[in-house]
């Protein structure tokens, strides 16, 4: 009979050929009659669901036609591969959709087209959500059809997506609250991350105390929403699902430091220097002034590198945890 490891593996046991061998059954396993009906009713539901995420973002101008057309369909993949990872999303996207409309006023004073910036396209909406989406697709094509506690011993496949998906929507959530509220802070400057100098408020890379405490509790809040669907829908586990809440709270800290440390070095900043706020050449006007960074990267691309990274180390630091 195949074994199973008892001690951490170096590389996900599914990436390992000749590190051990994991029980074949664990790559798929075989759903009831019951599960099969609690799928098809989270297709019907999620399309409800889902539309109903993509009108809301159109009537509150959060999303564009194009945003929305992708907010569904990523939407409706997520809450039909199962609740937790639906409810991840949708509470992910209205918690950040909600915080982007508080202190308009003061982050236009920060960040020029801050008011444009704040409603997502297409590109926006996919960045913060496809590699999410392929794990939820994964899991319920290779694992199950049924949501499942997150426990190693019992799935390894299985809980590394888990993690990866948590680690995911941690760094995004994590990302998002430390922009929306770190804005609010009443210090003028920030210190950049890479050489704690003081640089405009808004600037790539940025770090203030309330941002920093914020990234931190957008990465609990998804712990928290994983928890507590697991909750509802999951049979007893055998490891205690109490480790998410302080695992998304980590995964969030790490996530936002990652795409800070990126923005500040693969970003540029620019500052105009007569009204103080942060601009995007072009134009490039005599008033503008670099900060910081390089222009390799846009926003989109450092958040979907940042949450990558962050999701696939939260798949690998979980064999530890769970």
């Amino acid at each position: 009979e195949d074994t199973i490891r008892t001690s951490p593996p170096l590389l996900p046991h599914f990436l390992c050929r000749g590190r051990g061998r994991v029980r074949r059954k664990e790559a798929r396993m075989v759903s009831s009659d019951g599960g099969r009906a609690e799928f098809l009713k989270r297709i019907v539901l999620g399309v409800l669901a889902a539309g109903g995420m993509a009108y809301h973002g159109t009537r509150k101008r959060s999303l564009t036609a194009n945003g929305a057309l992708a907010a569904f369909s990523v939407g409706f993949l997520t809450l039909a591969a199962s609740w937790r990872f639906g409810f991840t999303l949708l509470l992910f996207y209205l918690s950040s959709s909600r915080l982007s409309k508080i202190g308009k006023k003061i982050k236009g004073q920060v960040e020029d087209g801050h008011e444009k910036e704040s409603q997502r396209g297409a590109v926006q909406v996919l960045s913060c959500s496809v590699p999410a989406v392929i794990y939820a697709l994964v899991y319920v094509s290779v694992v199950s059809l049924d949501d499942t506690p997150v426990s190693y011993k019992s799935s390894y496949l299985g809980s590394f997506l888990h993690c990866a998906y948590l680690g995911f929507f941690a760094c995004c959530n994590g990302d998002t609250w430390a922009s929306e509220i770190g804005t609010l802070s009443s210090a003028k400057t920030a210190l950049l991350v890479t050489n704690l100098q003081e640089v405009p408020k808004g600037t790539n890379g940025g770090l203030s105390v309330l941002g920093t405490v914020s990234s931190i509790a957008g990465g609990l809040f998804i712990g928290a929403v994983y928890l507590v669907v697991g909750w509802l829908n999951v049979k007893t586990p055998e490891v205690s699902q109490l480790h998410l809440l302080w695992f998304g709270a980590l995964l969030g800290f790490l996530g936002s430091m990652l795409d800070s440390i990126m923005g500040a070095t693969m970003q540029e900043s620019w500052v105009d220097t007569k009204t103080g706020r942060i601009v995007k050449p072009p134009p490039l006007k005599p008033t503008y002034k670099k900060v910081t960074g390089a222009n390799l990267l846009t926003n989109e691309q450092v958040n979907l590198l940042s949450a990558i990274v962050t999701s696939l180390v939260g798949g690998y630091l979980g064999q530890y945890i769970f």
